[in-house]
């Protein structure tokens, strides 16, 4: 769903928070980072000419990425604008109008994704958390504590990119003739690798390719048909697959685990929603007899 252009709508006077969003980041010591990349990149007075909402990345979020890599983006600027622009959209997004799955259209003309989840009252921005709201005269500002990409693939995109990794899920997917479900839009997908698959015996892996709707219950107890990023997790918590018959259950200590595979990579977004990296493949207790 397209949000962005609701935001236009909502009016504020310019005067009633004093600094533009600009200037309430120069402000904050938490932002220095950021502020240098805006100026340098030339986008100060472009912020400062209209309404916007810029969800902003801290000192914090930037130094997660590396000096090295941050030299490297920062020396390419049409690179580092266009990410700076995918922190950036039109209008005043407030954060308490956001539902599960909302599009946002940012200033470089990508899509984010938007989800609000309810159970841990948490609004995030192609998962990130926004950990804080700020008010300026032109605009909002949400504090992030990860900088934003622009995903570039959908699932079935990433699986070929990284087919060295995940050769044996996408042959059986290909099998199943599940490739369109998982180009689906707002899907989670917990992605086992073939290391994952190598944990089973030949045995387990040729019952699970011999029985077409087997192999499909299997496969659609990885995919959710909604977006749920670890900020929408929480312990015990229960997950209903595109397989209905058995639910996923989340368990959170040191590890964030499903079923009894634990999250080794998560929250990586792709243009259809997020995958989570898993060590095991995830078996529904009905099909646990059948695989052997």
């Amino acid at each position: 769903m397209k949000i962005f252009g609701l935001f236009l709508l909502i009016f504020t006077p310019e005067c009633a928070y004093g600094k533009t969003t600009v200037e309430t980041l120069a402000g904050d010591a938490r932002f220095s980072t950021l502020v240098k990349l805006v100026t340098d990149a030339g986008l100060v007075d472009t912020l400062n000419g209209g309404n916007f909402t810029i969800f902003a990345p801290t000192d914090y979020a930037f130094g997660l990425i590396g000096d090295v890599a941050l030299k490297m983006l920062s020396s390419n600027s049409s690179v580092i604008r266009d990410i700076l622009l995918y922190h950036v959209s039109a209008g005043r997004l407030r954060a308490n109008v956001v539902h599960n799955d909302d599009r946002i259209t940012m200033a470089n003309g990508k899509d984010a994704r938007l989800n609000y989840y309810a159970k841990t009252n948490k609004v995030t921005i192609d998962g990130k958390a926004i950990m804080e709201d700020m008010r300026a005269s032109n605009g909002e500002i949400h504090v992030i504590d990860r900088v934003l990409m622009a995903p570039t693939v959908d699932m079935v995109g990433y699986l070929n990119i990284f087919a060295d990794k995940y050769s044996t899920i996408l042959g059986l997917v290909k099998q199943a003739g599940l490739l369109a479900t998982l180009q689906q839009d707002n899907l989670t997908l917990f992605l086992p690798s073939n290391a994952a698959f190598a944990k089973m015996s030949q045995t387990q892996l040729t019952n699970i390719a011999a029985d077409q709707n087997k192999l499909s219950a299997i496969l659609t107890y990885h995919v959710v048909k909604s977006t749920v990023y670890t900020a929408g997790l929480y312990d015990n918590d229960k997950i209903v697959p595109l397989n209905t018959k058995d639910s996923l259950i989340v368990t959170m200590d040191q590890n964030i685990m499903v079923n009894s595979a634990n999250v080794i990579g998560a929250d990586i977004s792709v243009t259809n929603g997020v995958i989570h990296l898993i060590d095991s493949v995830l078996v529904p207790s009905g099909d646990g007899n059948f695989i052997g």
